[in-house]
């Protein structure tokens, strides 16, 4: 009984051990040193010099919001291969598709996120491209304020600690427009805060449909090899 004892301690620990180093470990030793990849000429692309193109200021305060505020609990932001799931057959979710930019996610992809929200479930609508499917600004402030403006049957939590009521006075530019039950009384108006505002810049940021350096090229030996 006393020779078991210790082989099962360490039975026990190879069995923490091993997952811990084959699943975060060594993915994190080989992507953690992964650096924008530069455009080559052949690459026709608007607005950006490499891949994946830096964003900050705002957008890293509503990450830090959309951490606080658990969304990565309901939504996911990676778009599986289409082994995997059924995510490229949904309109918008790849990404632009009319510029034939879909695609599936790329490990790169998180590479300026300081924390790669990949989520927990998807009880709701996977973000990965959220920014692509929409781009008005009103769209997210109703959608954050109360989903269910959008949708009577939504479950997802209201959020209205990130909005501020205030007396009437100049109607502000950037006030929601709530109607029906969910107006406000009269002679008051519904603002977004600050950290409302940097979490809707960050959802616009999400856009995972960028064009990897060397895929038209890819894409020409693709058509070759089908032709053949």
């Amino acid at each position: 009984m006393k020779k078991e004892f210790p082989r099962f301690i360490l039975g026990l620990a190879a069995a923490f051990i091993v997952p811990l180093l084959l699943l975060i470990v060594v993915p994190y030793l080989q992507l953690s040193s992964v650096e924008s990849v530069k455009y080559a000429e052949t690459d026709e692309v608007d607005n950006a010099w490499a891949y994946p193109s830096v964003w900050t200021g705002a957008n890293k305060d509503g990450e830090k919001i959309y951490a606080s505020l658990g969304c990565a609990y309901c939504h996911t932001q990676m778009i599986r291969p289409t082994y995997a799931g059924a995510d490229m057959w949904r309109k918008g979710w790849g990404g632009n598709e009319a510029d034939g930019l879909a695609r599936e996610t790329q490990p790169e992809d998180y590479n300026n996120d300081q924390h790669a929200m990949l989520g927990y479930m998807r009880i709701g609508q996977d973000l990965a491209n959220i920014g692509t499917r929409h781009t008005d600004r009103a769209w997210y402030h109703l959608k954050l304020y109360n989903a269910r403006t959008q949708n009577v049957d939504s479950n997802m939590p209201s959020y209205k600690l990130l909005y501020r009521k205030q007396p009437l006075g100049i109607k502000s530019e950037n006030a929601l427009k709530l109607e029906g039950r969910f107006a406000v009384e009269e002679g008051y108006e519904v603002i977004p805060t600050e950290k409302a505002e940097a979490l809707v810049d960050y959802l616009l940021s999400r856009k995972m449909d960028a064009k990897l350096p060397g895929q038209e090229k890819q894409e020409e030996v693709a058509e070759v090899s089908t032709a053949k």
